[in-house]
């Protein structure tokens, strides 16, 4: 890295979300959020109530990435496209293609909505909420909410 070059920045979770459970970036359902919350865990970072383990972890798993790999990939890139670039040389485009199946139609707790409760609380409230990717959104959201 050149002098004028700067890696990502840690990011303190606890003042916003990560991105969209539904955002993608080299294709990827939820590499974006995952990004986040790897930026929130690096020094200087705050992960508020965000973890790596669930989704972030399954997807690295199922793309054949390990964490401390794309963990250090995140902490040295200069931009998000070399992590982009990173990620679709080191999976393959079946794998790709298997996540964002499974992800786009994973439901919480397998279904078993009285589970699901005891993470989402409100989640009776939200009957047409049945994906997990669309439970995430509003958790952020109400998490977030009244915040400027």
């Amino acid at each position: 890295m050149g002098r004028n070059c700067t890696a990502m920045t840690p990011l303190d979770l606890t003042l916003a979300p990560p991105r969209d459970p539904r955002a993608e970036l080299a294709g990827v359902i939820f590499l974006p959020r995952s990004i986040d919350k790897l930026r929130a865990e690096l020094p200087g970072g705050n992960p508020g109530v965000y973890t790596v383990a669930g989704f972030t972890e399954m997807m690295f798993e199922q793309l054949g990435i390990e964490l401390a790999t794309i963990t250090a990939e995140i902490a040295s890139a200069e931009t998000e496209a070399k992590i982009a670039a990173f990620v679709q040389g080191a999976t393959t485009p079946e794998k790709i293609a298997a996540w964002n199946a499974f992800v786009s139609q994973r439901q919480p707790r397998g279904g078993n909505r009285v589970e699901a409760r005891a993470i989402f609380p409100w989640i009776d409230e939200h009957p047409e909420l049945t994906l997990a990717l669309d439970l995430l959104r509003e958790d952020d959201r109400r998490l977030f909410a009244g915040r400027t």
